[in-house]
């Protein structure tokens, strides 16, 4: 394996030690120690690799330029009203589920991560 390509996949392009395994046709515990071979050290657990192909929840692309999406702010706004009332990430995104309200990849299913997600940005 390329370990050049490998770093590549992981520092530059974010992408997690199960996607790079799945690529390369090898294991995850093999991906990690050849990273942590090369002297790199592995992303605490937790820390996602994000998807760095997607605009946060609340923006959108007009041309060139990344712009406010309206309807996702209205949504931001009424996710931390309800996080403010008491309600928990998981109840928010029950709710979010059962209203249809398409999450950004335009699935109607949420998740308490997403929320979370929307809470930090």
């Amino acid at each position: 394996m390329d370990i050049s390509s490998l770093l590549v996949d992981y520092d530059e392009k974010g992408l997690s030690l199960r996607q790079i395994a799945a690529q390369k046709v090898h294991s995850r515990s093999t991906v990690s120690k050849l990273i942590k071979g090369a002297g790199r050290s592995l992303r605490a657990p937790g820390h996602g690799h994000g998807n760095p192909s997607q605009l946060k929840y609340g923006y959108r692309k007009n041309g060139s330029k990344v712009v406010p999406h309206l309807g996702e702010q209205q949504i931001i706004g009424a996710v931390k009203d309800l996080r403010a009332e008491g309600m928990t990430l998981r109840q928010i995104a029950h709710r979010m589920t059962v209203l249809k309200i398409p999450s950004k990849n335009g699935k109607q299913r949420w998740h308490s991560m997403m929320i979370k997600r929307i809470l930090n940005s």
